[in-house]
């Protein structure tokens, strides 16, 4: 059986998350602001981008203000797990299928679902 996981690359997630989420290029999560620079890359996730925005000063990254922020498990194992939740797996099967510990899916699933409606068009 192939794993997933290994066919899903971080850099590629990364620059997935940006153009979704910024398509008209970088702005501040905070303030709304377009003056941003680059700061670097996440020391534990390095294709993950830091910036500093120019009108706050506060400093951000890719996720930033989304449902994947502050969480332990990659964005390589998040976008498969939301792949394998449209396949309508359950938790043990995802968890099986992303050889994740027995409480990770349940966690990660919730906060997908609560992301998704929350994002929801009227």
């Amino acid at each position: 059986m192939v794993n997933i996981r290994h066919l899903i690359d971080d850099v590629k997630c990364f620059e997935t998350v940006r153009d979704l989420r910024w398509p008209q290029g970088v702005t501040c999560p905070h303030c709304g602001a377009a003056r941003i620079t680059k700061q670097g890359h996440d020391t534990t996730q390095p294709a993950r981008l830091r910036y500093r925005c120019q009108a706050c000063q506060k400093l951000f990254d890719d996720l930033t203000g989304t449902i994947l922020a502050g969480h332990h498990q990659p964005l390589r194992v998040w976008i498969p797990c939301l792949y394998f939740m449209g396949l309508n797996l359950s938790n043990e099967q995802i968890g099986r299928e992303l050889d994740l510990n027995p409480d990770d899916p349940q966690t990660m699933t919730t906060k997908l679902r609560k992301g998704i409606v929350e994002r929801k068009p009227v």
